[in-house]
């Protein structure tokens, strides 16, 4: 399914809502391709998703 509505996301993804509030906010997931608003639900898309993982930097991992 391209897209799930938030809750069904984050229950998949392990993804926060914050996280995604966060990433929209500051333009790193942008309406109308990572995500939408329709009739007052965020929508994700989840094969923008996969692309944006696929091109995002990874960050260095912290040592124990």
């Amino acid at each position: 399914m391209k897209w799930l509505k938030l809750e069904k996301y984050c229950a998949v993804s392990g993804d926060t809502k914050d996280a995604i509030y966060n990433r929209r906010r500051n333009g790193i997931w942008l309406d109308g391709r990572e995500c939408k608003v329709v009739q007052g639900n965020i929508w994700v898309n989840t094969e923008a998703v996969e692309k944006w993982i696929e091109k995002s930097k990874p960050q260095p991992s912290r040592a124990a």
